[in-house]
């Protein structure tokens, strides 16, 4: 069992070390969306869900031995791997919405250079800001029981206030200490505006809708257009084999 004192240092580690960064990505995230820099949004959101993740495998204390079991010994960029992992001891909560929003950032991270066309759909970044919502909640070590571990557990008090995923309250979203929680405090801060900008989940207001501009945008990669190029740029650049198959045989 963790002493007192290591327990907090190693959950110091976890919240500053992912969590906060991820609140940076999240905001950076943001501001590309607003700049219409969609590929950008994509990967900075990608970057803001697996460090969440990755810090709440830490404050549940999943331990690497259990993750090489379980064959998830490369968790890279992939959110819901991370999650996987927390099945037998954390249920988190999330919609269809954000599974199938997760499903397309770490598909799209496997061809990070145009390898593949791709496209944006409409009103993503209030998409993004559930997908933030619903897993940062669990980015709190004050929701946790240490006192048996490595065997972590919900403390009994929050389990059906995360389970709530439909209501947005103070109680389930604000997490003493967080990074974006200090930027809403900070009427002067250059990442508040960027943070609460239509916001429905991160704000200082109560509001109930926001009203985003449809800005579906979509490249083809240079590959659908010109297939016959992939022999001769093999030679000078890695394409991943089962797109340079896909292309031969498509």
């Amino acid at each position: 069992m963790e002493s007192t004192d290591l327990m907090k240092k190693i959950n110091s580690f976890a919240l500053r070390s992912f969590r906060d960064n991820a609140d940076r990505d999240y905001i950076h995230a943001r501001m590309a969306y607003r700049a219409q820099l969609y590929p950008q949004c994509f990967w900075s959101s990608l970057h803001a869900l697996e460090k969440y993740a990755k810090c709440i495998l830490i404050l549940t204390r999943t331990e690497r031995v259990r993750i090489k079991k379980n064959n998830f010994d490369d968790v890279g960029h992939e959110v819901l791997k991370s999650l996987k992992m927390l099945e037998s001891s954390l249920d988190i909560m999330l919609s269809q919405q954000t599974v199938d929003f997760l499903k397309r950032l770490e598909n799209g991270a496997r061809f990070r250079y145009l390898e593949v066309s791709w496209h944006s759909e409409s009103a993503e970044l209030t998409i993004l800001d559930r997908a933030v919502w619903e897993l940062r909640r669990y980015c709190n070590s004050g929701l946790y029981c240490y006192e048996n571990s490595p065997e972590v557990k919900l403390l009994d008090n929050v389990k059906e206030l995360l389970q709530d995923i439909e209501n947005v309250t103070v109680e389930n979203t604000h997490i003493a200490g967080g990074r974006l929680e200090a930027i809403l405090k900070q009427p002067k801060s250059p990442a508040k505006k960027e943070l609460v900008w239509k916001n429905l989940y991160f704000s200082n207001s109560k509001r109930k809708t926001v009203w985003l501009e449809s800005n579906l945008m979509a490249e083809n990669s240079s590959l659908f257009l010109y297939p016959e190029i992939i022999d001769e740029l093999t030679k000078y650049t890695r394409i991943p084999k089962e797109i340079v198959n896909a292309y031969k045989n498509g």
